[in-house]
């Protein structure tokens, strides 16, 4: 192991380097067509769910380690809880119908698509227990040329060479493992650059960029978290459109787009219904990637927390759009479900500050970091504000689950989940706490065991509670007021 100044050293060389990846290029489309590719359909027809009329859905933060280890142990509770099926009890777990994820909660995500339920515990010793950022800077030492390939390109390669094992998400495709290990749809986030707005690693998506999203790495999706470029593929042309899209104003365009965009036009005003809103901006931005002008050879991406770190906005769009698939809303109108549960993983950290006990202004560094935290943070509590009333009342039960530093009861426990860093690295006791964490939020939320119940089953008691979890960290500490609440 490299000694602390060696790696104090590397890490700043590696943070001189430039920021940008080197290009992924795609694999162009030869025809779009929606009943192939990396789609929810597609996954669902070689291993349906076997549970009664029920949606599961899962979103993960960012936060590197710490939400990855967060967001594994609340796949453990749902892995842990076996609910009747058509052949039999299953896991939870193996009936997620989405999950939706960004940074850090995308590498969870990632891999549980890959293995299922049977992976967790691999999951675990391969990533989550390992010393990552110490893998990082041993592969520069012995490689130093490396030092001069982009940051986000070594962390690329770690991942597909210890992590995923260069699987692409053509074997997500190719996966057929219904019950006990059938795989959920796992939507990939990143941030768009040029929008602002979040771009998903699905096949909707590409269709878009006219790319084949079954040849990317898995690696390279996950990685879209940190600056990463796309090379897009060539122009649409309209006979390569297929099934779901139609030609308007001479060129091709999906029909969901076309629907999201629906409008009134007055004296040159296009008006959108009232509830089309964050619709009819989607499908204008979507539009922007048909690359019609041709003046786009590129997709910058970077982290997707910066446009949603809770990875919310797919799930709403999928809870609340007819033109989605999948369409909750359609499948509550049509009966196909009638219960609901959503479980929403914030790892977001609070690190300890000193601004509100000195007269002198915070310096450059906490106050750029303080210019990117809090747009983010106050955009994630909006929409977890929103999502209650958003969500259709016709689901019953409608279970919202959140799993979140906020809501530990003891300040000291609630201190020492805030402080844990953002970074790769975490030490045992961390990456432990924080899965038996996110496993107890879940299995004693009030909300989880109502949804279980509808489904004829029981909860199981975690293997720690919270109040065992918090037994150490329960000290002494001067009420502030993030405490006062």
């Amino acid at each position: 192991m490299p000694s602390p100044l060696v790696r104090v050293c590397v890490c700043a060389a590696l943070l001189l380097v430039a920021a940008c990846a080197s290009p992924v290029r795609t694999t162009e489309l030869v025809r779009i067509d929606e009943r192939s590719g990396y789609r929810y359909t597609a996954l669902d027809q070689k291993a349906p769910k076997t549970i009664d009329k029920s949606a599961v859905i899962m979103s993960f933060s960012g936060g590197g380690a710490r939400a990855a280890a967060l967001a594994d142990g609340a796949l453990r509770a749902l892995a842990a809880t076996e609910v009747p099926g058509t052949a039999g009890p299953v896991p939870l777990a193996s009936q997620i119908d989405v999950v939706s994820s960004v940074s850090g909660g995308s590498v969870t995500a990632a891999y549980f698509a890959l293995t299922g339920v049977d992976g967790l515990h691999d999951f675990e010793q391969n990533f989550l227990f390992s010393d990552v950022m110490d893998a990082l800077i041993t592969r520069t030492l012995t490689n130093p040329l490396q030092l001069f390939h982009p940051r986000i390109d070594i962390l690329d390669d770690y991942l597909d060479e210890h992590v995923f094992a260069h699987r692409t998400y053509r074997d997500l495709i190719a996966v057929e493992s219904p019950g006990r290990n059938r795989r959920p749809y796992v939507i990939l986030n990143a941030a768009d650059m040029a929008s602002g707005n979040v771009f998903s690693f699905t096949q909707d998506q590409f269709d878009l960029i006219c790319s084949d999203l079954g040849d990317l790495r898995i690696a390279d999706a996950v990685s879209a978290s940190a600056a990463f470029p796309v090379a897009l593929s060539a122009l649409f042309a309209p006979e390569t459109a297929g099934t779901g899209w139609k030609l308007k104003d001479g060129w091709p365009e999906p029909l969901r787009i076309i629907n999201d965009r629906a409008v009134e036009t007055d004296l040159g005003v296009s008006y959108p219904a009232a509830e089309n809103l964050a619709r009819f901006r989607r499908g204008t931005v979507s539009l922007t990637y048909l690359n019609r002008d041709n003046s786009k050879d590129y997709i910058q991406l970077l982290d997707g927390g910066i446009a949603d770190n809770l990875g919310l906005t797919m799930p709403l769009t999928l809870l609340t759009s007819p033109s989605e698939s999948p369409s909750f809303r359609n499948w509550v109108n049509t009966g196909k479900v009638d219960k609901l549960l959503f479980v929403v993983v914030n790892a977001r950290s609070q690190a300890a500050n000193d601004f509100g006990s000195r007269a002198r202004p915070p310096g450059l560094v906490d106050t750029l970091m303080a210019t990117i935290g809090t747009p983010i943070d106050a955009t994630s509590f909006q929409l977890l504000g929103q999502l209650d009333r958003l969500i259709d009342d016709r689901f019953k039960p409608k279970s919202l689950v959140l799993v979140g530093f906020d809501f530990i009861a003891d300040p000291g426990c609630r201190t020492y989940f805030y402080d844990i860093a953002t970074s790769w690295t975490l030490s045992h006791q961390e990456v432990e706490d924080l899965i038996a964490l996110g496993e107890a939020l879940v299995l004693q939320s009030p909300r989880y065991r109502q949804f279980v119940a509808a489904l004829h089953a029981t909860v199981p008691t975690p293997p720690r509670s919270v109040e065992q979890i918090c037994r150490p960290h329960h000290i002494a500490v001067k009420t502030t007021a993030r405490d006062a609440d």
